[in-house]
């Protein structure tokens, strides 16, 4: 006889950063009823890990928060991907940087932001990221399409912050932040903020298409139910 578990999903009407606090409060939830103590978030400038620094008060959970290395940048010019006209949150924010003369946007964490969540207790984790690497700047120079971007764009289907919790949990894996073979809670969102948690056993970089090793998405947590749309062309033209 087949055996299983019935759990809940909390399902966003849209994608974006609005969902920050509640993807937080789910992964929390979830951690809590699974007896998992590590939740791992993408967090490019801080703002999230720091939120989940209140959310997670008193819930005993390690958190683990993944930015990327110094060089990338928004350019405020060249933000047309269509997140940046359909999400409400992205348009006043590129509105503001645009009232402000703001021509180039620092994407990594501050050194300021990291001292202050290592002294909080949050294990912040630099790297490359895994799907957005050396490919897509290659991309970016000669145009056309990269063996990393088909597989994001499958991921996409799930979501676009589902990419992101593939990606940080490689990053934390790689950096010897979390063990390779134990499941973790993972929150990322479409492009800055959280609107999708997973739980997943990770895996380094190297064993990720392993048969037996490599890296399992075991539960969907919370997912927006709206899919933000990419344009095809410009991949990488963002961030430079």
């Amino acid at each position: 006889m087949a055996t299983g578990t019935e759990k809940w999903i909390r399902y966003f009407e849209r994608p974006g950063p609005v969902n920050t606090d509640e993807t937080l409060e789910c992964c929390k939830r979830r951690a809590q009823e699974s007896g998992l103590n590590t939740v791992v978030i993408a967090s490019l400038r801080g703002d999230s890990a720091s939120r989940a620094l209140e959310v997670f008060e008193g819930a005993g959970l390690n958190i683990v928060a993944v930015t990327i290395p110094p060089g990338a940048f928004w350019v405020v010019d060249s933000l047309k991907n269509d997140i940046w006209k359909d999400i409400a949150e992205f348009r006043e924010q590129k509105a503001e940087w645009e009232k402000a003369g703001i021509d180039r946007v620092r994407m990594d964490m501050d050194e300021e932001t990291t001292a202050r969540l290592e002294g909080a207790g949050v294990t912040v984790v630099r790297g490359t990221i895994p799907f957005y690497g050396i490919g897509t700047s290659l991309t970016a120079r000669f145009k056309g399409m990269n063996y990393e971007q088909y597989f994001t764009e499958a991921l996409r289907l799930l979501s676009g912050g589902a990419i992101v919790c593939v990606e940080v949990a490689i990053m934390a894996a790689d950096a010897g932040a979390i063990p390779a073979d134990e499941e973790v809670v993972v929150a990322a969102g479409t492009s800055m903020g959280l609107d999708t948690a997973l739980v997943i056993r990770p895996s380094t970089s190297l064993a990720f298409a392993d048969p037996e090793s490599g890296l399992e998405i075991r539960e969907v947590i919370a997912v927006p139910r709206q899919k933000p749309k990419y344009s095809p062309d410009g991949v990488g033209e963002e961030y430079r």
